[in-house]
This record gives C-alpha cells, sequence and structure tokens, in this order.
C-alpha cells in the first residue's frame, strides 16, 4: 500500500503546474467560497511567502483571534494518481467557524480553494504539505490579521492540527491549541498505514514541547481509524500543558458540529482562569 513517488523535475512540475493551474482556473465555485457568502463572512486572498492564501473572516469584536485550519482534504484522486486540486469538498473548519461568536480567522492553506497560483506543484499537497516553506507562508498571512489582536487560539482539523501546532511552536502570542483528529506524528501516521513517509514535511513529534503558557486540548474521535490514539499520544504526554480527551461514538470526520460550543466553552474557560495573563510579542513572530 506504499505510496509511489512521482518524479517531478523542475520541467515536469512546471508543466503540471501550469497543467493544474488552468484546470482550476476552469473549476466551479468551491463549497467553503458559496457557505462563505450564504453567512456573510469576508472573504480574501492574501500573499504570504511565497504562497497566496483565500482567507474568510467573521465581523465579531473581540481582542483574541481564533484561528481555523481545514484539513488536508483529498490530495490523492486514486492510490497512484495525484488529485488536481487537494481542497475538501466538505469544509468541516469553516462550517466549525460559523459556530463561533468569537472573532475567527479561516486560514487557506497553500495551492487549496482553487486559488490562481502558479507556485503551486503537487508536492505542497502531498509529500511537503507540511513543509517549512507551508508553515512560513501561513504565518506570514497570519501576522498579517493576528497583529490586531492582543492573542490568537490555533485550532485545526486533522493535518490542520498539524500545522496549528507548528505554527504555534514559531509565535508569541499563542494563547492555546485546539486539535480535532489533529495529525501530530506524520510518521507514525504513515507507519500505521503503510503509506510512503511525507518527505520534506515537519513534524510535531520531532519538535520540542511547546511553552507551558500555551493551553493545549487534543480530541480524538474514539471510532477515527485515520488518526488513533497510539499514534498521537505520545505528543500529548511530552506537551507541558496538554489533555487528549477522546470522544465516545465520534470519527475522524463526522459530527464535530454537535460537540463544538461545549469544546469552545471549554477553552474559553480555562482563558478566563484567574490569573492568566496574555502571551504578549516582544517583536516580530519567528518565521
Amino acid at each position: 500500500m506504499s505510496e509511489p513517488r512521482p518524479d517531478w523535475g523542475s520541467a515536469g512540475a512546471a508543466v503540471l503546474g501550469l497543467a493544474l493551474l488552468l484546470g482550476l482556473v476552469a473549476c466551479a465555485t468551491p463549497p467553503a467560497r458559496e457557505l462563505a457568502a450564504r453567512h456573510g463572512l469576508s472573504g480574501e486572498v492574501v500573499r504570504g511567502d511565497p504562497f497566496l492564501h483565500q482567507v474568510y473572516r467573521n465581523r465579531a469584536g473581540g481582542r483574541r483571534l481564533h484561528v481555523y485550519l481545514e484539513g488536508d482534504g483529498t490530495p490523492w484522486q486514486t492510490r497512484h494518481e495525484v488529485a488536481m486540486d487537494p481542497t475538501s469538498k466538505r469544509p468541516l473548519m469553516l462550517q466549525l467557524m460559523l459556530l463561533d461568536p468569537q472573532p475567527a480567522l479561516y486560514l487557506g492553506r497553500p495551492c487549496y480553494h482553487r486559488v490562481a497560483d502558479v507556485r503551486c506543484e503537487p508536492r505542497w499537497w502531498t509529500w511537503q504539505r507540511y513543509a517549512p516553506e507551508v508553515v512560513v507562508s501561513l504565518n506570514r498571512v497570519l501576522q498579517h490579521y493576528a497583529s490586531r489582536y492582543d492573542e490568537i487560539v490555533l485550532i485545526g482539523h486533522s493535518g490542520g492540527g498539524t500545522l496549528a501546532m507548528l505554527l504555534a511552536a514559531r509565535r508569541c502570542d499563542v494563547a492555546a491549541v485546539l486539535t480535532l483528529a489533529g495529525n501530530l506524528d506524520p510518521d507514525a501516521w504513515a507507519l500505521a498505514h503503510h503509506y510512503t513517509p511525507l518527505q520534506g514535511s515537519l513534524s510535531p513529534a520531532r519538535e520540542p514541547p511547546l511553552p507551558d503558557s500555551i493551553w493545549q486540548l487534543h480530541v480524538l474521535g474514539e471510532e477515527d481509524a485515520n488518526i488513533t490514539r497510539e499514534m498521537i499520544a505520545p505528543v500529548v504526554a511530552r506537551q507541558g500543558r496538554a489533555r487528549l480527551l477522546v470522544a465516545p461514538g465520534q470519527d475522524h470526520g463526522c459530527c464535530w458540529s454537535a460537540l463544538w460550543p461545549a469544546l469552545l466553552a471549554r477553552q474559553e474557560a480555562a482563558l478566563a482562569a484567574p490569573g492568566r495573563q496574555a502571551r504578549h510579542c516582544p517583536g516580530p513572530p519567528v518565521g
């Protein structure tokens, strides 16, 4: 079941990238865009470094920003065929953001949401989906919005949880990280599913623990066959201020909306604890 790695040389990658770009321009409106429009969210395409990112915002007021990161979507069409568009057909994190009364930002990943970016190549949503370049570009866009708030909360599903942890390690204004079925150890995930390792990607399991000042909650579905307790429990155990919560009857993708108000309330209560102080950056965050 190991996924073969295509040989994308520079010329081949350029040709394939152009084909993907033309194909994305011709595609129908992405589900996330339709959902955002129906609910009056503000949307824009923002340049990171070096990628373009689709961003959606609500209009809530407050001093703490909730940042939502979507999962990996569909990187592969089949075991041997890369997807032309990896964007999830069901934008779970945007759906959850609509339930959030706090200021919230949906931060699109590079080469997702059919953004016409000439830099897009399949490696950015397959092998290098968590590469340093991806994290740096996300962080650049995030800083554009986060600078208007006292602190931020990073929220991610599946591969979005991976990126939430990686971003938290590179910022000084993160109050909390909340992951749903977060892939906290991509190497263990690949090994368990007999996939080829994600060469060129970063992993939270290979990074130092986050600072104790960051509150963490990692929620896993009891019926999740994609991300299991055995994969992520060792990573959570190494964190200073983290808890792993197993949700009975929950699987990888379904029904997180039913749990979301209670999980948000739990996070808000933790951050409202007496004596807790907001994290402030002495200078620009590390890229």
